[in-house]
């Protein structure tokens, strides 16, 4: 696997970085700089013509799908299944020999941990085909279905290299998923969050992620958001290098 080899000093993205903690908006400039050659990581994907309420857009799954190619993960661990369209793309991008577990909830199971609001109306009701099903993608995809409150480190034989959480966005499952995806990440791994920016909806996402960055516990993340850039809702932290910024 490859792997960025400095972290981005936020002041040298922006000196008024210096009056808060995070995440850190960047844009495209910026992601070359953490991935050099990531500009020109060509990829293709398998998308319908509409993007379904619930999944990520067009321009996320691209970037999505171009760290995948330039990492070349061995192990990839998605936390929100949904329909399987990400996983489906972006075991597109893996090497026969790799592989991408995705966790959902079971069809009609009620969280453990509170997720009300807004995060119900995706709650998994009946068995709905996923998109990698019936695909040669499937082969590289373990599907888990689980509450991941009731997993830990115990329940994975592997360590992971790449990870996206994209699972209930209540405060109370996002710092459960992250924790989880710390416990099975390997030293040197990137890890991604969706939804971030959303305070309406997904008041859950910012307010985890701002209290751990401000308390030191992930720092620096990245906000991959910029007017002269990707407008996105992805938020990214590269675990293994150390943040002497």
């Amino acid at each position: 696997m490859k792997y960025p080899l400095t972290l981005l000093d936020p002041l040298d993205i922006d000196p008024r970085n210096s009056e808060f903690a995070g995440p850190y908006e960047i844009g495209y400039e910026h992601l070359s700089k953490l991935f050099p050659g990531l500009d020109s990581q060509f990829v293709s994907l398998e998308v319908g013509p509409m993007i379904e309420n619930g999944g990520i857009s067009y321009t996320e799954l691209a970037i999505l799908a171009a760290l995948t190619r330039w990492l070349q993960p061995k192990q990839v661990l998605e936390i929100g299944t949904f329909h399987g369209w990400t996983s489906h793309n972006l075991a597109l991008q893996l090497s026969d020999d790799a592989e991408l577990v995705t966790i959902n909830l079971p069809d009609g199971r009620t969280p453990r941990l509170d997720s009300g609001g807004w995060n119900a109306r995706y709650f998994p009701v009946d068995k709905t085909p996923l998109f990698f099903e019936g695909r040669p993608t499937a082969n590289r995809i373990k599907q888990i279905k689980e509450d991941t409150a009731n997993l830990s480190a115990k329940d994975f034989q592997n360590k992971f290299d790449l990870i996206f959480i994209d699972g209930s966005h209540s405060f109370a499952y996002v710092e459960n998923d992250t924790k989880l995806a710390l416990s099975v990440a390997n030293e040197q791994a990137i890890i991604l969050w969706h939804d971030y920016g959303k305070p309406a909806h997904w008041a859950g996402v910012i307010e985890y992620l701002h209290r751990s960055s401000r308390e030191g516990h992930l720092y620096p993340l990245y906000w991959l958001h910029h007017y002269m850039g990707p407008q996105t809702s992805l938020i990214l932290y590269i675990r293994g290098l150390r943040a002497d910024l």
